[in-house]
């Protein structure tokens, strides 16, 4: 079984909410029941028991400045070991100690997105996972007392389509910060505070609202974190259509009747048709739970053909 140790770019939490940190403690715990043992780092933790050799080390995600404290022993421990990079988001790149980490050692690419769609030049291999599907399960039935809600933060690439539909109908769920930004471009949702997606908030909705970047129209990523989240909490995905394509390459079928069109399609969807758009939708899981077990599996494999490559030297793939 393989030694394996998860740096992560953020302080420890208790209750973590960031996709990235509950992505790496999923790896963890999967891992382990597969008899592996994996190790976690997270910044500014003391890293002297981590200083020791690893069959595979991973970098996950990417902060502005992450201080791991004697990264460089680490690496002096691990010096013919494969060095991995975790990461769901297509505009991020590894901050600079991992970039010069992964250019003098084998390293790997870990990403949620399709191969090609972002260009490295420190990588000797690049795998396409579905990260997000590891964040799956099924949380208990709760009453639905609102109908519609968007969470997440303010993106500027996606003002096009909060224009579009944050109006009087729509809950908006992000941290205070951003309120001020969306009531700037006109946005007129209702505004609350940040959630969690596991707690009863979002289980009290009927209806959560899926956007994307325009870059994933062309460039597909697997499904975000709030597809399978919602899912969970028994609350209808409804798609804006340039979804469509994303959807398709996801392998969903059955998806046109959530299809929204123009910010007045939100209103077809209520309380009297939740229960048949649920029953619809309540199918996906099923795929999803066979993917999962199917992913888990995936990365078992990467690391393990990783590790023998890294017997044969940085320049092999």
């Amino acid at each position: 079984m393989a030694s394996i140790l998860i740096v992560e770019t953020v302080p420890r939490a208790k209750n973590p909410i960031d996709a990235h940190v509950r992505n790496a403690l999923s790896i963890k715990v999967e891992l382990e029941k597969k008899g592996h043992c994996v190790d976690t780092l997270f910044v500014g933790e003391n890293s002297k028991r981590y200083q020791k050799k690893y069959d595979v080390i991973f970098i996950s995600y990417a902060t502005q400045y992450p201080f791991i404290h004697e990264i460089e022993k680490i690496e002096e421990h691990n010096t013919d070991t494969p060095w991995g990079w975790i990461t769901n988001e297509y505009n991020l790149r590894p901050n600079a100690f991992a970039y010069t980490i992964f250019k003098r050692r084998r390293a790997f690419l870990l990403s949620n997105y399709e191969l090609g769609a972002v260009k490295f030049a420190c990588f000797d291999a690049e795998y396409t996972v579905n990260l997000n599907v590891l964040l799956f399960k099924i949380l208990p039935v709760s009453k639905k007392t609102h109908n519609l809600i968007y969470y997440g933060t303010y993106r500027r690439d996606r003002e096009v389509y909060f224009r579009k539909y944050f109006n009087e109908n729509l809950y908006l769920s992000t941290s205070t910060k951003n309120h001020k930004k969306f009531l700037h471009i006109g946005c007129k949702s209702k505004p609350i505070g940040k959630i969690e997606w596991h707690k009863p908030l979002l289980q009290a909705f009927r209806y959560s609202l899926y956007i994307e970047d325009p870059f994933t129209h062309d460039h597909f990523n697997n499904l975000a974190n709030r597809y399978y989240e919602s899912l969970a909490c028994q609350c209808v995905l409804l798609f804006d259509e340039s979804c469509i394509n994303t959807l398709k390459r996801a392998g969903l079928t059955n998806f046109e009747p959530f299809i929204l069109k123009t910010s007045d399609d939100v209103k077809k969807f209520d309380e009297k048709n939740y229960p048949e758009l649920l029953k619809i939708q309540s199918e996906w899981k099923e795929k999803i739970q066979v993917e999962r077990i199917q992913i888990i599996d995936q990365i078992e494999k990467i690391i393990l053909t990783e590790i023998e490559n890294g017997k044969k030297g940085k320049s092999l793939v």
